[in-house]
């Protein structure tokens, strides 16, 4: 019966939450598979996440007693929540792509409960700045994993749960203090340094925390068109692989790379947003933080896009496959970490050359469709251009300085002047 519930909720709506593919997976299990919390059927009864399963029910008796005493609202039950969970049974199980083997339909409702509970309570913790048991025993530094954990892709559970439950237990009902509930969790995703592009609304339609985080994180725009020369904006279309050189070569060519104006003051600007002056030759990179510590979010959100978009390429696709080919070697990041374009926190330049091509297959489904073409376009003719490149082998060899080339001019004055001197010495002026 509640696999025949499950089919029909399956013809009514499409997957939410996805599988990342095996191939993607395995080549880099680290980046998608949780280290502290499991969330959800996938990953459900893993022997190495037991830990945090008895800890799930202490959070739920927190949710449960976080309004009890005010007055404010009636008690909330276990029992109460689990007839909620109940009614959202079979709509839960066809967000799934793959069917939640193993479970029964009462694990299946407790699983839902438990980990909603753990993630709304977690929440209201961080937004408390309530003490924690986990910090208290000394172990607090496993709340910086689970936090990760909980934007994995395939470690997520539908969001209409964590509404249903909030709902419940603050007495106001399945709708109650929704755009507060989000605001109050794109807080939470967010860090110091990182301001949303987009605040929900109360109408936006959000199917888990990865879903979240994308759509307030992530630009749904292409990144500002470059600044270019008056021959340039002529577009090739192409189906072979759009190729630019890594970031030396193109130095050898003339190209020169500033650190962007930092996106939190530039108006609209994003850590998106490259762009290359093909008059000029310089390209502008927003600062690129290079640590271990973002390549599990960043893994996990290209597969979101991916399987999100299809065949139409998405931007933070694009920028890694544009990062891809910029940084290939350690002489590529000692050049843009000398310019300020990246902040090494790995242990050397050899590793930071392997951060984004860790990153896994990401490959642009269409060339002419990556939000960079025109990027690549500008680039490849700006590098392909004889005076372009032999200017810059003419300063990179006779003037790698300022005072090279001052010198140079005073030279070149003192010459001249003796030069003149010289003339009207032989052919001294008429009297």
């Amino acid at each position: 019966m509640d696999a025949l519930r499950g089919d029909q909720w399956r013809a009514r709506q499409p997957f939410t939450i996805f599988r990342v593919p095996a191939n993607v997976r395995e080549s880099n299990r680290t980046s998608y598979e949780p280290r502290v919390v499991s969330i959800g059927p996938y990953y459900h009864g893993g022997a190495a996440l037991r830990t945090m399963e008895d800890h799930k029910w202490h959070y739920l008796q927190g949710l449960l007693s976080r309004h009890a005493g005010d007055g404010s609202v009636a008690a909330v039950s276990a029992s109460t929540l689990v007839a909620e969970m109940r009614t959202l049974e079979a709509q839960a199980r066809a967000c799934y792509s793959e069917r939640p083997a193993g479970l029964a339909s009462d694990d299946f409702i407790v699983m839902l409960l438990l980990d909603g509970c753990f993630i709304l309570e977690f929440l209201l913790k961080w937004h408390a700045k309530e003490p924690d048991a986990l910090c208290d025993a000394g172990r607090g530094l496993t709340l910086v994993p689970a936090a990760a954990d909980l934007l994995l892709m395939e470690n997520q559970i539908p969001f209409f749960v964590l509404e249903r439950l909030y709902g419940a237990v603050t007495g106001g009902g399945a709708q109650h203090g929704r755009e507060s509930l989000l605001h109050l969790f794109v807080k939470y995703l967010g860090s110091e340094d990182e301001e949303p592009m987009r605040w929900p609304s109360g109408d936006w339609e959000v199917h888990h925390l990865l879903h979240l985080y994308y759509q307030s994180f992530i630009p749904n725009r292409t990144p500002p068109r470059s600044r270019r020369g008056p021959r340039s904006d002529r577009r090739t279309i192409t189906r072979t692989p759009r190729v630019i050189p890594c970031a030396t070569e193109m130095r050898e060519a003339g190209v020169q790379f500033v650190a962007a104006q930092s996106p939190a003051a530039a108006a609209g600007g994003t850590r998106y947003d490259v762009a290359f002056d093909a008059r000029w030759g310089v390209m502008e990179i927003p600062t690129v933080l290079i640590d271990d510590a973002r390549r599990p979010l960043l893994a996990n959100l290209l597969a979101f896009e991916q399987s999100q978009r299809g065949e139409e390429e998405g931007l933070l696709s694009s920028y890694v496959a544009l990062m891809r080919q910029l940084i290939v070697t350690a002489r590529d990041v000692e050049l843009l970490r000398r310019r300020g374009v990246v902040v090494n926190l790995l242990d050397n330049d050899e590793e930071a050359a392997r951060f984004f091509n860790r990153l896994d297959d990401c490959h642009p489904a269409g060339y002419d469709s990556q939000a960079f073409s025109g990027l690549y376009d500008d680039v490849t003719r700006y590098c392909g251009t004889w005076w372009h490149s032999h200017m810059a082998g003419l300063r990179r060899n006779y003037f790698p300085s300022p005072w090279s080339a001052i010198s140079v001019a005073v030279a070149t004055f003192v010459i001249a002047l003796a030069a003149t001197q010289t003339y009207f010495t032989v052919f001294p002026p008429n009297k």
